[in-house]
């Protein structure tokens, strides 16, 4: 039997855990939150493919040549949908005749772009240029429209008129993104240790060089690219 004074304890203490327990569940709610969460990112590298298929990272160093091509190689923490634009530096007008792409990213699955039948030829004498990096979400607003304008000027046969106009309007409608009014992130290095992604040895290891873009809950993260300033 419990004798009145330890009962008269027991009853004193009950606040003090009730107390304890909601503090205890509170921190596990704000845990919890997603803005507590691990933010999701994207990891993408830029590299160069000579003629005889042979893979490396792009560097200040790396220069145009006969038979070379520029590719650019992502995947992502979370679906989403990327954005390439290739421009001349500091100008709406694209670099080197190369096409903005578009595509979607499943959670992990590594791309590679611009996707076939699109080849970036980087040959001698090639502009300095600019890849701007888009990430979007699945559902963002304007989305269609961007993807409808990209997909337009795939067409080999438009005129370069066009093909101007075509490029100044997506300009136009990422120019909050392009101005730092969004934030632009050149983020640091992110490791192969980075959780996520299937990494096979026969393959160029891009991840070793790939920078992080971090993709906060507005999806505002960006990266560009700039080479032969």
């Amino acid at each position: 039997m419990i004798g009145e004074a330890r009962k008269k304890q027991l009853i004193q203490m009950q606040p003090r855990w009730i107390i304890f327990f909601l503090v205890s569940l509170s921190i596990v709610a704000v845990w919890l939150t997603p803005s507590a969460l691990a933010e999701g990112y994207a990891r993408v590298c830029a590299t160069t493919i000579d003629a005889e298929s042979n893979e490396t990272p792009l560097t200040d160093t790396s220069a145009p040549d006969a038979g070379e091509k520029l590719v650019v190689n992502m995947d992502a923490s979370t679906g989403c949908v990327a954005l390439i634009l290739p421009l001349i530096e500091k100008r709406s007008r694209l670099a080197n005749g190369w096409r903005p792409q578009m595509i979607g990213l499943p959670q992990w699955e590594e791309r590679k772009m611009p996707a076939p039948p699109a080849v970036w030829n980087w040959n001698k004498g090639a502009d300095p240029f600019e890849l701007w990096i888009f990430f979007f979400k699945r559902d963002a607003a304007g989305l269609d429209e961007l993807q409808k304008l990209v997909a337009a000027m795939q067409n080999p046969s438009i005129n370069e008129k066009v093909l101007a106009q075509q490029t100044r309007k997506i300009c136009e409608k990422l120019d909050a993104r392009m101005s730092g009014k969004q934030p632009i992130n050149q983020g640091p290095k992110a490791r192969t240790a980075l959780a996520g992604g299937t990494v096979r040895s026969t393959e160029f290891q891009w991840r070793d060089y790939a920078q992080k873009v971090v993709l906060n809950e507005a999806f505002e993260g960006a990266l560009v690219v700039r080479h032969g300033r």
